[in-house]
């Protein structure tokens, strides 16, 4: 695994307090795990939870096994995010806690989109041809998720095109595993961040947030000294 993924690594290891020395024989297959587990509490819903976590650590087998350290330390974690329901109740929270939540699930997305979350993005695209018939991204992610976590010709035809699509190295990080779960969390966490925008959007207009902070949050998109004289007028 190159120093890159190293460092992504070490990071998600001390987030989830799991120990880097665990994560052998196969770091790389661990890093992916991890960063979707990272982001498994942005589901509110226990059952969903409990069911991307079940996915998601699916994955061990054949790697890690049963007991083996990675696989123990992994459960202790996936038994807290289970009970852990409220580790997103923005309302609560600080402008400061808010934004430095954002960013942190801005770093998430952008590791895990690097790792591949498009490895079921042949279920996953299916789900949401269907859901927009509804007018329900969610429902549609929901489809493809529980599609992509299927057995038999679904997810043989999901392995098959995720080998074509993926390059040499990028298929030599998972090795012959296929990384089914973490779609529905993935998608979960772009909707905690349209509801952290909201909400700095709504305090930034009460004069409770910086220029800063909502530089933060919405980056150059929207210049906060136009959007103040828009509301002045």
């Amino acid at each position: 695994m190159d120093a890159e993924n190293q460092v992504r690594l070490r990071a998600y290891c001390a987030i989830l307090d799991v120990r880097e020395s665990s994560t052998e024989p196969n770091p790389a297959l661990a890093l992916q795990i991890l960063a979707r587990m990272y982001l498994v509490p942005t589901i509110e819903d226990h059952g969903e939870r409990n069911r991307a976590l079940n996915e998601i650590r699916g994955n061990l087998r054949g790697e890690f096994g049963a007991w083996s350290p990675f696989a123990t330390e992994t459960a202790r974690v996936a038994a807290m995010m289970q009970e852990l329901p409220n580790w997103f109740n923005h309302l609560n929270e600080t402008t400061e806690a808010l934004v430095e939540r954002y960013k942190s699930l801005s770093t998430a997305i952008r590791i895990l989109q690097y790792l591949g979350v498009g490895a079921t993005g042949s279920a996953i695209a299916a789900g949401l041809a269907e859901g927009s018939k509804q007018n329900s991204v969610r429902a549609g992610v929901e489809r493809g998720a529980r599609r992509a976590a299927g057995q038999g010709p679904l997810l043989e035809e999901v392995q098959r095109r995720a080998r074509i699509r993926m390059t040499p190295a990028r298929a030599g990080i998972v090795g012959a595993a296929i990384i089914i779960g973490g779609t529905l969390a993935y998608h979960n966490a772009l909707e905690q961040q349209e509801q952290i925008r909201e909400i700095i959007m709504h305090r930034f207009q009460e004069g409770e947030v910086t220029d800063a902070q909502f530089r933060d949050v919405f980056g150059d998109r929207i210049d906060p000294a136009n959007l103040k004289k828009y509301w002045e007028l």
